[in-house]
Order: C-alpha cells, then sequence, then structure tokens
C-alpha cells in the first residue's frame, strides 16, 4: 500500500545492517587515487562481503541514491559538477534510507555541519582515516538514521497497526485534493467505526481488542488500491482516502466488499459466535463538498447514522 503501512525492511537494527552481506556501499569519488584508499579501507573491514559501486559525478550519485539501496554511501564533498550539498538537496530522504558520510578534506567546523543540516550522517577527514576510524563512522551513520527512520516512523504511523496515523492521513488529504482540484477529478473519504470493539474489550480483554484492531486494518489494506491511503485515527476509527473514482456505483461495491472482508477477518480471528460488524460513512469531492474538512465531517456523520440504526452497512454523505 503506497504510503499506507510503515516500511519494516527501513527500520532493522544496526546490528544487523552492520553484519549484512553482502555489505553494499556507494562510493561517490572522481578521483582514482582516493577511490582506490578507500577501496582498500573498506576490503579490510568487509572483505568478501564488500560489494562496492562507484559514482563519479552528482547526477550518478543522486541517481544511485534514489533507485538503489546501500548499507552505506561515502560522498566524496567536491566531486565532478558539484559537491555533497548538491547530491544531498536532490536526494529524497522521505523515501531514501541509505546513511551518508560525507568525506571532506577540509577539517572545518562550518564545512562539516553544513553537511550534516543538508542530510548527511557523518563525516571523515580525507586520507586521515584507519579502517577502524571508517568502521567507527559507518556504524554510528547506521545507527543514527536508524533513530531518524524510527522518529520518523512514530510521528506519522500508527504504532498498533503500521497505517498512516493522523499526521500523514492530512498531509495526504491536502495532497489528495490539491490533485483532484487541479486535474478536475474525483476523490472519496471513508470514515469507518467497529461496531462492537467494547463487546470484545469486555468479555475477551483488551489484548484481544487491540488484535481486533490490527485484523481489521488488514482486511481494509487488502481489500484497497496500492494508490490508497489507509489511516487509523483512534481507538477502532479508520479513514480511507481513495484516489480517481469514477462513481458511486462502484464505491458501493467496494463498501459492500469492506463490510465482507472486515466480518469475515474479525470473526475468525475472535471466534465469536456473532460475527462483528463495521459502519462505514462515505463522502465524495466534488459532489458532497469541495471543502476537505466538511468532507471528514459528513462522512463521519453518516457513519454515525449507521451506526444508529444497527451497523454493519454503509452510507453516503
Amino acid at each position: 500500500m503506497l504510503m499506507t503501512r510503515a516500511d519494516p525492511v527501513a527500520f532493522q537494527d544496526p546490528e544487523e545492517v552492520c553484519s549484512k552481506s553482502p555489505f553494499r556501499v556507494l562510493l561517490v569519488e572522481d578521483d582514482l587515487i582516493h577511490f582506490m584508499y578507500c577501496e582498500n579501507v573498506l576490503q579490510s573491514i568487509y572483505g568478501d562481503k564488500l560489494v562496492l559501486e562507484r559514482a563519479v559525478d552528482c547526477s550518478g550519485a543522486i541517481d544511485a541514491l534514489n533507485t538503489k539501496e546501500f548499507e552505506i554511501c561515502l560522498l566524496d564533498y567536491l566531486v565532478k559538477d558539484g559537491n555533497a550539498k548538491d547530491v544531498l538537496a536532490r536526494v529524497d530522504f522521505g523515501h531514501v534510507t541509505t546513511p551518508v558520510i560525507v568525506v571532506s578534506a577540509f577539517d572545518d567546523r562550518e564545512f562539516v555541519l553544513e553537511a550534516l543540516r543538508h542530510g548527511a550522517d557523518d563525516y571523515v577527514i580525507k586520507g586521515r582515516f584507519s579502517g577502524g576510524d571508517l568502521r567507527q563512522a559507518i556504524e554510528y551513520a547506521i545507527y543514527r538514521k536508524y533513530k531518524e527512520l524510527r522518529l520518523r516512523q512514530r510521528a506519522l504511523y500508527d504504532q498498533l497497526t503500521g497505517l498512516a496515523n493522523r499526521n500523514l492521513l492530512f498531509d495526504r488529504l491536502d495532497e489528495t485534493h490539491r490533485f483532484a482540484a487541479r486535474h478536475a477529478e474525483k476523490f472519496a473519504v471513508m470514515v469507518i467505526d467497529l461496531d462492537k470493539l467494547k463487546l470484545v474489550n469486555d468479555t475477551k480483554g483488551h489484548e484481544a481488542g487491540d488484535r481486533l484492531i490490527q485484523v481489521t486494518a488488514d482486511a481494509l489494506v487488502s481489500s484497497l488500491r496500492a494508490s490508497d491511503t489507509v489511516a487509523r485515527v483512534g481507538g477502532d476509527e479508520f479513514v480511507v482516502i481513495m484516489k480517481n473514482i469514477r462513481d458511486k456505483q462502484g464505491l458501493a461495491r467496494l463498501g459492500a466488499n469492506i463490510l465482507r472482508t472486515v466480518q469475515t477477518r474479525t470473526a475468525a480471528e475472535c471466534g465469536m459466535m456473532e460475527s462483528i460488524s463495521c459502519s462505514i460513512g462515505i463522502a465524495v469531492f466534488p459532489d458532497d463538498t469541495k471543502s476537505q474538512a466538511e468532507m471528514l465531517r459528513m462522512a463521519d456523520a453518516a457513519m454515525y447514522a449507521v451506526k444508529r440504526n444497527g451497523g454493519g452497512s454503509f452510507k453516503f454523505a
């Protein structure tokens, strides 16, 4: 799912990353002599595990970082056609998880701080590092990137389900709204709430309730497209953003499928004789309103109208 769950690969333990085989390194260096020096130092650290790729200019470095995965990148501060800042400014660190160590010929604090401000994780001084120094810098950079990614995950993703949280939901809603308004497209918002979570919590405990929420999250993800965003915004409340909607007939079919999938999976998980249903409210842009906030309010009101009628259904705003 796009922007729905945190990527588990990005959060490997630093010790696992440091011991990986192969250990993939991107070395951005246009000087052959220094490239060979770095290659020898890396070889002394990682031996046969080392898989080394070289880039000799800014465009090659940017392309490699944005399209491939490495355990570490050693980025020469002054490189053909630019410098480390030029590379770091054009790398999408929203998605790129490779730690970057800047290799600088200048032992200058301002130089170093500038590189770190632009996204580098550590630095070493060219020609002055031993195998032990470089290993320490690499391990530190990997650990720093791990901490950064964990903080990013906590800021944007729900810890129980791995779904987008409220912060990421509003970011995606704004992005989808702007795109739809510019290109005269429709999109929809669904507000989904489980009908009997309290019954599960009271009869089976809160651990079972949490598991029910996780199963519901999985059911929603499996029912939707890769371009849709699924978020958990409360205890048992979810919001779905669906791009490029054609008509309400298609949304009705999708709503019915979500009801069936959630009911089937949660009932099987909880082992209850009576299946567990959900209530769904749906609002469509621009048919119902052109306001993001009003879409959420209208979908939420439609969902509560379903609940008042016993749940287990969907309703359009």
